[in-house]
């Protein structure tokens, strides 16, 4: 405890050195300046006894100075006794030295009673605003909070800036994408209108069929990969057929085919509703269905694409390849949908 009184005496006594050296070499010097200067009009001990006194009323004005600012109260009048000692002092101690020695150490001899009444200020407002360890404990804590609390907010912030900048690119992109599609649409709404004004067509173009789902093709594949694929059909996708209207199918008489039961045409037409089909004459998607289920059963096992469509033609029916293709496909899924 004792050292730690004594390191603190030590600290004070340090920080109060300066000011109070300087103000004790500025009294000595202003006794000695203001003592010689009267001595021309009086005697000297009349002389040094006005100049101690002189130093005695500016001391004292200084100590009670001192004393106000450290209470943190106003003294004027010590204040306003301090300032006009402290210029006299300067003009006197400048004129000594104008009178008695050089100009450089009239300069010196101004500068030190200004000098002691700086430090001698600084010292007492230190003193003054001196705060406890505690407190200044408390004061970094807030600070470090303080930084903390701003740092966090500008991560926040900041991620809320990139999270809407890249809100607006994505936007942006997407709206590019939707107006670069719409544009596609538009030009092949014209090339298609061009086209149809410039190769007008009498007899309505076909729609493109649906795709087979995965299973279908795989099972049609299968099929084909067990008979053999016909010429001219898609091993991908039987249903679709070339871009430009196939040719009629000539109604054939080829050989080597089982003799069809004619009457079972007859009485398939009848359980499905529809009129008995006849070689040569357009069918309707209903008999056209009619006739290849006749065609496919005629046989044990049933017939595959490439018999049955082989089997069509040999019978006389005629139509285009497209039809039966997309007819026998429907005739499968039905078949398989069956319980």
């Amino acid at each position: 405890m004792e050292a730690t009184d004594a390191k603190r005496v030590l600290r004070r006594a340090a920080h109060w050195s300066l000011p109070v050296a300087l103000t004790g070499m500025s009294l000595g010097w202003t006794v000695y300046a203001v003592g010689e200067i009267l001595s021309r009009q009086a005697p000297p001990a009349l002389a040094m006894t006005v100049a101690g006194i002189y130093d005695a009323v500016w001391l004292y004005a200084l100590a009670m100075e001192t004393a106000h600012r450290r209470q943190g109260s106003k003294g004027t009048l010590p204040a306003v006794l301090g300032w006009v000692f402290l210029v006299t002092s300067v003009g006197v101690l400048f004129t000594h030295g104008l009178m008695y020695a050089t100009p450089a150490v009239a300069v010196i001899g101004a500068v030190v009673p200004a000098a002691a009444k700086a430090t001698l200020i600084m010292a007492v407002e230190r003193e003054s605003t001196r705060i406890s360890a505690g407190a200044q404990q408390q004061i970094d804590a807030v600070r470090s909070a303080t930084r903390d609390q701003v740092a966090i907010g500008r991560a926040v912030t900041r991620a809320k800036v990139d999270r809407h900048t890249t809100a607006a690119v994505l936007e942006r992109e997407e709206r590019k994408a939707r107006g670069k599609a719409q544009k596609v649409r538009h030009e092949a709404a014209e090339e298609l209108a061009k086209l149809t004004s410039e190769h007008p067509v009498d007899d309505d173009v076909p729609e493109v069929p649906a795709l087979f789902s995965d299973d279908d093709l795989a099972q049609v594949l299968g099929q084909w990969t067990q008979e053999g694929v016909s010429p001219g059909v898609s091993p991908v996708s039987p249903q679709v057929g070339p871009v430009s209207p196939a040719p009629e199918l000539a109604a054939s008489q080829g050989a080597g085919h089982t003799p069809l039961d004619w009457a079972a045409l007859a009485g398939v037409a009848t359980v499905a509703g529809v009129a008995t089909p006849q070689p040569g004459e357009p069918l309707t998607e209903e008999q056209l269905t009619v006739v290849l289920r006749w065609l496919r059963h005629s046989e044990n096992p049933p017939l595959s694409y490439r018999k049955a469509l082989a089997a069509y033609r040999a019978a006389g029916f005629s139509a285009k390849e497209e039809r039966v293709r997309k007819a026998y496909a429907a005739l499968i899924d039905a078949e398989d949908a069956q319980p």
